[in-house]
């Protein structure tokens, strides 16, 4: 029986402990590529940590068919990222509506070792992240109707947001209520205790340093939404959207890009005259690499009698900023400026999450180091063995969208010839535009200030 207990200590240690260290390696082989501005190769590793099938075309990770989708929208693999982009909505519909029981067996499993056991669950804002990115592949392809479908859809996840994290706050306290059992209000006397505050703002975790924007919106969702439809919208109705979206991002964001454009909007509104539109350029840039997820070890107080304290090692994931590229870029004169922060969403949806992600390490460590005690008391060699077990398992769940950018940022110029030329930090870069088309989009996307960025045309 002792056998079979160690034996059966020795596989969850190997299980949990691995389960870590491989997303640690899996991230810094992907973020290595990401670094140095090889986005072929960053979407080549992500596809083979999806699970990709060439022939099937299917995958079995939501967050790595997430970070390929991205990636392959970078290199212009449009196709292939919106059918794996595609594919997410269904993993995520999946995860959503999986079983009370199946949830429940999970979590348990999890609290014997830690959270990176857990399933990805997916953040709020990668759903709309998933749609959007769509949006733009089907606008680089010259598909503003498809682009219109997955911006409405991206539009209505976001107009969904409050009541997904009421029903998200309301389920994580019933499950950590649950886990906790008899042990609840020990739990809840570390969770509150004032030196459990203190080491987490020392070890730099900080709750509420985060804002949201107004809603949970995410401001580029809704510019790029007002953005295709004041490119392709053929009724003051879609001009007044455009409008209406362009006003919203401006009281969000107070960015003077967004105003002009609502300006715009609101005069095609008015009038429909495609005069107006008429030899527009627009500038979005992708700047940067966004706010990820990091290990931190602390030792907490764990409350094991109400009156006896012990400190424990626990890991939980603290926001680590890689940050900007570059401040702005400038065409033709003109600086682009920020039109959504991705690092303000990122670490708002944590804010939001963090108090129930230190509540099930909390509730872990406080179990195991009952039980470890009561093993000891019975047994010192497998209360040895169990401590063990305890230390090796402990580990962070540090899995995020990490493909994405810091923040956009958006301008707007008239083309007085077919050649408009755009300074990034060090990097001058001409750009050619087509002759024949009235309107364009250039796309830019930097990920360091000494890598030379990458640029995109639409001509509409």
């Amino acid at each position: 029986m002792k056998l079979k207990l160690v034996s059966g200590l020795v596989s969850m240690v190997m299980l949990s402990g691995c389960t870590s260290m491989m997303q640690k390696d899996d991230f810094e082989s992907f973020n290595n590529k990401l670094n140095t501005g090889d986005y072929n190769g960053a979407a080549e590793v992500a596809l083979d940590h999806a699970g990709y099938d060439e022939e099937s075309g299917e995958t079995d990770d939501l967050l790595w068919t997430l970070q390929a989708g991205a990636t392959l929208n970078y290199v212009g693999q449009y196709d292939l990222s919106t059918k794996l982009l595609d594919s997410t909505e269904h993993m995520m519909k999946s995860e959503d509506t999986e079983g009370t029981v199946a949830e429940s067996a999970e979590l348990v499993g999890s609290m014997i070792g830690n959270d990176a056991m857990l399933d990805y669950e997916q953040a709020h804002y990668d759903g709309v992240m998933s749609n959007t990115i769509k949006a733009w592949n089907f606008i680089s392809q010259n598909d503003y109707q498809n682009a219109r479908v997955e911006l409405n859809r991206a539009e209505e996840r976001q107009r969904r947001a409050a009541k997904h994290f009421a029903d998200v706050i309301k389920e994580r306290r019933a499950e950590i209520k649950e886990e906790a059992g008899e042990s609840g209000a020990l739990v809840k006397q570390s969770m509150e205790s004032d030196e459990t505050k203190k080491i987490l703002a020392d070890a730099g975790i900080e709750q509420g340093q985060w804002k949201p924007y107004e809603g949970y919106v995410n401001p580029f969702t809704t510019y790029s939404y007002g953005l295709n439809l004041l490119l392709t919208g053929k009724s003051k109705s879609d001009f007044q959207k455009a409008a209406d979206s362009f006003k919203r991002v401006y009281s969000l964001t107070d960015s003077k890009a967004a105003k002009a454009d609502y300006e715009l909007a609101r005069s095609m509104a008015r009038s429909n005259n495609q005069d107006k539109l008429a030899n527009k350029v627009w500038v979005i840039f992708e700047n940067g690499q966004s706010t990820v997820r990091e290990e931190k070890r602390i030792d907490l107080p764990v409350f094991i009698l109400s009156d006896n304290v012990s400190y424990t090692g626990i890991a939980i994931p603290r926001l680590k900023e890689r940050g900007k590229a570059l401040n702005n870029i400038t065409i033709e004169g003109n600086d682009t400026e920020t039109i959504a922060d991705m690092d303000k969403i990122i670490g708002a949806e944590f804010d939001q999450d963090f108090p129930y992600i230190l509540a099930r390490e909390i509730t872990r460590v406080t179990l195991k180091t009952i039980a470890q005690k009561q093993v000891k008391d019975e047994n010192a060699l497998l209360g040895d063995a169990f401590a063990l077990v305890q230390m090796l398992t402990t580990g962070a769940d540090i899995r995020s969208f990490s493909a994405l950018p810091s923040e956009y940022q958006a301008t707007r110029i008239d083309a007085k010839n077919n050649t408009v030329e755009i300074k990034a930090g060090a990097f001058t870069i001409p750009v050619e535009l087509d002759a024949d088309s009235s309107k364009h989009i250039i796309y830019v996307k930097a990920i360091s200030p000494v890598i030379e960025p990458t640029i995109k045309v639409v001509n509409i």
